[in-house]
């Protein structure tokens, strides 16, 4: 895992958030893809993910969500996207992110949004 990055999870009934803290990049790739398939893999096909302590995306850490949400192994699996800046909410539209997660402000909308 990247010094830089922690992740976590923490599940409410059929929902998973991936809680993020500090910076997603390249070194970010192995933390949250394999949190992100351990959930899958219990069968969880709702996941948030929280970057609201996230401090930094760079274009590396871009391509991984890109990855995660469009791998063939997550295809049955709705994300959701909470916490993000002004800045990334527009990046995420603009880079097309959007038609994949839906991306909402808080928590609570995150959790009704499925």
């Amino acid at each position: 895992m990247s010094e830089n990055l922690k992740v976590g999870v923490r599940k409410f009934d059929s929902i998973a958030i991936i809680d993020m803290k500090g910076e997603v990049s390249s070194f970010a790739d192995a933390a949250i893809n394999s949190l992100v398939q351990a959930t899958v893999n219990e069968g969880v096909q709702k996941i948030a993910l929280n970057f609201t302590d996230v401090s930094y995306i760079n274009s590396s850490g871009i391509a991984i969500l890109i990855g995660i949400v469009t791998s063939p192994a997550n295809k049955d699996v709705m994300f959701v996207v909470y916490g993000l800046t002004p800045h990334f909410k527009k990046i995420f539209r603009m880079i097309g992110l959007t038609q994949y997660v839906k991306v909402v402000t808080t928590e609570e909308e995150a959790l009704t949004a499925f």
